[in-house]
């Protein structure tokens, strides 16, 4: 009866769609494999087309038996938000939060609209005259949100604090602050009632960016693509802060809502050259040598990573007065810095760089994210040795470079972009269809927020290519725990997750990504 309900408003809905409506109605035990069971199994009642996955209907005689459907009532939205029609994701994450008290974090992955939840946050607590606090992690977000709520917020004075700015909210109806600003101020007037929205929450965990989650603000938001940190910053400030994840959009959803494009995955495994392998094996054994001295005699924390690093630093600054902990604090940070940049540097991860010139001379953009500035260097000279449009992106260029990159970016002048960490968060990039991880991460966060970046949906329905290079036996090695979190969110939703072993050569590369676009193509031209 669901279905046929679902069927009847909205006719053309895919399994993936019609699995969100039913969890929508309550039926959540429910997985796709039961929706095509019922589905195929009542072909008097349910009709589909050729398309891939197939876009369902009611056949003509179970719409004549059927009652009216009455039309569905639109959702009453905040009386001050202007901004564009929410998605049913948006609403529905925007009234889970309501229902929790507001307060809660809402867990979106990249490319899904979480901003969306935050601006319908910030209008309601308008019209109920409140103040709000938007906490940014950089000045990217800082302009992306100013922007974004002047447009979507009716007779909203918007400000900004950081970055130059110092406008306060005892004259304005909303300030976006970058965080490292707004924990040295109590933003709040007293008194005041206020909503503070953490966009990047995740980010808010460390100690000093803990100040700037003020007691005062009664509701409370925050928003990530993934809700996780490596130390206890989650357990000892934001839990406590915000509350747990209440509402959110998985792959699932953003599939099924066709608000994220179908991705395919390849992992590519390289071999060190000889000089690269003892380089690496050498820093290694350093690198344990010291971390078991670090943790057995003076006390670090083996888990989680991120709690250890601290307490390396701690030492290595000379905190605990041990010079002996110092040293060797010191010695494992070298150790690190330098395996991580042997890795960085492979040269056969480079020669694999080239091998995938013709998937990114065929994408309309491509992104290739390493892990170091020299790596971004080199794999954007590599490019357009090969003829392609690329140019690297680094922290290390002035705000000017970097804006005029980016717009040569969006307007097709450049091609790809090669970065480090750069792009991982906070900056507004349009729709790219090919990705490449020149480093591999145990960051499940990072893995997600990168293919993001490539996974908004394409005009032509055309899915996106991830691809993913990693060096055989070493820390980025899937067989070796790496991406571990990662694949088990989207190893169920991709559309294709391949192997290439370091025998493959651009030819069996190229096919494999003209497949999946190709493909594609011929099912969208059966519809």
């Amino acid at each position: 009866m669901e279905l046929w309900q679902l069927l009847a408003v909205t006719p053309g809905q895919n399994k993936r769609q019609l699995l969100a409506g039913l969890h929508r109605l309550g039926r959540t035990e429910l997985t796709t494999t039961d929706v095509n069971r019922t589905l195929y199994a009542s072909p008097a009642t349910f009709d589909h087309d050729d398309a891939t996955p197939p876009r369902w209907r009611l056949t003509a005689a179970a719409v004549g038996s059927g009652a009216a459907i009455p039309p569905l009532a639109p959702r009453a939205l905040p009386r001050c938000y202007v901004g564009k029609d929410p998605r049913a994701w948006q609403t529905e994450a925007f009234d889970a939060w309501v229902s929790n008290g507001r307060r809660g974090v809402v867990e979106a992955v990249t490319g899904t609209g979480k901003t969306t939840v935050g601006v319908l946050a910030a209008a309601a607590a308008l019209d109920a005259g409140e103040k709000v606090l938007v906490l940014v992690p950089g000045r990217e977000l800082l302009d992306q949100w100013y922007e974004v709520l002047r447009s979507s917020l009716h007779g909203a004075r918007v400000g900004r604090q950081g970055d130059g700015h110092a406008d306060e909210l005892t004259d304005h109806s909303v300030v976006i602050a970058i965080v490292n600003s707004a924990a040295k101020y109590e933003m709040l007037p007293p008194g005041t009632p206020g909503l503070l929205v953490a966009d990047e929450v995740h980010r808010y965990g460390a100690r000093y960016f803990a100040q700037a989650l003020e007691p005062a603000f009664g509701a409370r938001l925050g928003l990530t693509a993934t809700y996780e940190r490596d130390d206890n910053g989650l357990s000892e400030h934001l839990t406590p802060y915000f509350g747990d994840v209440v509402a959110g959009c998985t792959y699932d959803r953003g599939l099924a809502d066709e608000i994220l494009a179908p991705f395919r995955i390849a992992f590519v495994k390289v071999d060190f050259t000889t000089d690269e392998q003892e380089a690496h094996d050498e820093h290694d054994r350093r690198v344990r040598t010291f971390r078991r001295r670090l943790i057995l005699d003076h006390g670090c924390p083996a888990e989680p990573f991120g709690e250890f690093m601290a307490s390396v630093n701690h030492l290595r600054e000379g905190g605990s007065g041990n010079s002996r902990a110092a040293w060797d604090a010191r010695g494992y940070l070298d150790a690190f810095s330098k395996r991580r940049q042997v890795l960085a540097d492979c040269w056969n991860k480079h020669e694999a760089l080239a091998m995938l010139v013709p998937v990114l001379a065929e994408a309309e953009r491509g992104l290739v994210f390493g892990e170091t500035k020299s790596s971004a260097v080199r794999a954007a000279g590599i490019l357009r040795a090969n003829g392609v449009r690329a140019m690297e992106l680094t922290s290390g260029m002035d705000s000017l470079t970097r804006k005029q990159r980016l717009a040569a970016f969006k307007d097709g002048q450049i091609q790809v972009l090669s970065a480090p960490k750069i792009l991982d968060e906070g900056i507004d990039l349009p729709q790219a269809d090919v990705g490449v991880m020149m480093a591999g991460s145990r960051s499940k966060r990072q893995m997600i927020q990168r293919m993001g970046r490539v996974i908004r949906p394409k005009v032509d329905r055309r899915p996106a290519t991830f691809v993913i290079l990693y060096v055989k036996g070493t820390a980025e090695d899937p067989e070796a725990g790496a991406h571990e979190g990662f694949l088990e969110q989207v190893s169920d939703v991709a559309q294709d997750t391949e192997w290439f072993d370091s025998s493959a050569d651009g030819t069996d590369l190229f096919a494999w990504h003209l497949w999946g676009k190709l493909s594609t193509h011929t099912a969208g031209s059966r519809l």
